[in-house]
């Protein structure tokens, strides 16, 4: 079988390591930070196979005058870092047409829909028992102006066959009594669970890796290159040959890309948490927030409120707007919170259809690409690391990732 490079060692990589690892590749994961501890740690632990609706949307016209200027806003686009980034902005946009928002939701449902099988196969060898909690998350609307302009979404949602049960505000104030009944209605999806440890979680499955002779080199690696039809990594001035690389670095994945040519419409969507001291049992759901889009989830060490986005790339400083428009807003809606334990701010790589990259290079044989995944990087690491091992296997696969070929950039 063959030796096998994985550039990332977050939860895509870890998943991608554990499939190519049971093919029978000989791997080595590469990465200069601990596995697990940089995007991948602060998510909100949802398993969200449920996801087929993105940022992308006909509506998103009408909230361009607050995501730039209303610093309020759960999505905020700092307005001079996007007068540089126009080419990008203007991409994203093309893909905001009804016809493109179907596209892209069509395209999502489809391939996250295998996404509880692949973890399946994953904890089945891999033991999780007390990490996974199989419950419902509730999305809650604030008022009926506001489930009404969801409307879009939700019959996205019906369309694509997720299922969900809306609920009214009595139902809402018996499963979770220590709510704030600040609500409208909301509505159950159906199906879902979570993790109480993102980071724990990763870390399981990256130590099944290692108990398997997999190999872990903590290093940044500089570049991939060709030389002589073969590919090598550079790291630590170290040069060393694979038959297969694959990248999974998050939102840095397009520096490696570019090293052999290949370029992609990256861009960094900074998400926002706060981890609040409380008893994980003030809720036993994940509860999300439409009108700020984040979700508060019970966490095994206190209750982590997770989400918002922010375009303001890589260098600016954490807004302090977000943390407070987080911690204000969770605060508002469960009053019994503790004291804040601390806030994280992750990068999350998005392209302008905000559906991830999973192929074979166009300028390079034998090297593949698995990012982009924005906010869905739990949900959909298991079902890439399946994809990526039948790419690297050239076996044929029952899961349609034509939409997610490289070569459409």
């Amino acid at each position: 079988m063959s030796k096998v490079a994985i550039i990332g060692a977050g939860i895509i990589g870890v998943c991608c390591a554990h499939f190519l690892q049971k093919s029978g590749h000989t791997v080595t994961m590469f990465d200069q930070n601990e596995p697990g501890t940089q995007t991948s740690f602060g998510n909100a632990g949802l398993f969200a196979s449920h996801e087929c609706v993105t940022a992308n949307s006909p509506n998103l016209w009408q909230n361009i005058p607050g995501m730039l200027f209303n610093q309020d806003n759960s999505i905020v686009v700092d307005w001079i870092y996007i007068l540089k980034n126009l080419p990008w902005a203007f991409k994203f946009l093309r893909n905001c047409t009804s016809k493109k928002t179907e596209y892209i939701a069509e395209s999502l449902s489809s391939f996250s829909r295998h996404s509880v099988l692949a973890y399946d196969e994953i904890f089945n060898v891999v033991n999780i028992s007390n990490n996974v909690v199989n419950q419902k998350p509730i999305f809650l609307y604030e008022s009926k102006e506001l489930f009404e302009k969801n409307q879009y979404s939700l019959k996205l949602r019906k369309k694509f066959n997720v299922e969900f049960d809306i609920i009214n505000k009595e139902e809402i104030a018996k499963i979770e009594p220590n709510l704030e009944p600040i609500y409208y209605n909301g509505i159950v999806l159906k199906g879902e669970r979570f993790t109480k440890s993102p980071l724990k979680m990763t870390q399981k499955i990256f130590n099944y890796f290692i108990e398997k002779r997999g190999v872990f080199v903590k290093s940044r690696v500089k570049s991939i290159y060709k030389k002589n039809k073969s590919i090598f990594l550079k790291y630590n001035n170290k040069e060393e040959y694979f038959d297969k690389i694959v990248v999974a670095a998050g939102a840095w994945s397009n520096l490696l890309a570019r090293s052999i040519g290949d370029n992609f419409p990256l861009e960094v969507e900074r998400g926002y948490h706060i981890m609040f001291e409380s008893n994980r049992d003030l809720i036993n759901h994940p509860i999300g927030w439409a009108k700020k889009n984040f979700y508060i989830t019970p966490m095994e060490d206190g209750i982590r409120a997770a989400g918002t986005v922010e375009i303001a790339g890589f260098k600016k400083p954490i807004n302090q707007n977000m943390i407070k428009l987080i911690e204000d807003t969770t605060r508002k809606i469960l009053p019994k919170l503790g004291k804040v334990k601390s806030q994280w701010m992750g990068f999350r790589p998005t392209l302008p259809d905000s559906l991830p990259v999973i192929g074979e290079s166009k300028k390079c044989k034998n090297v593949y690409y698995a990012f982009g995944h924005q906010h869905l990087g739990l949900s959909l690491a298991a079902v890439t690391g399946k994809v990526v091992q039948s790419l690297v296997d050239k076996n044929p696969s029952n899961i349609d990732i034509d939409p997610l070929n490289p070569s459409r950039f």
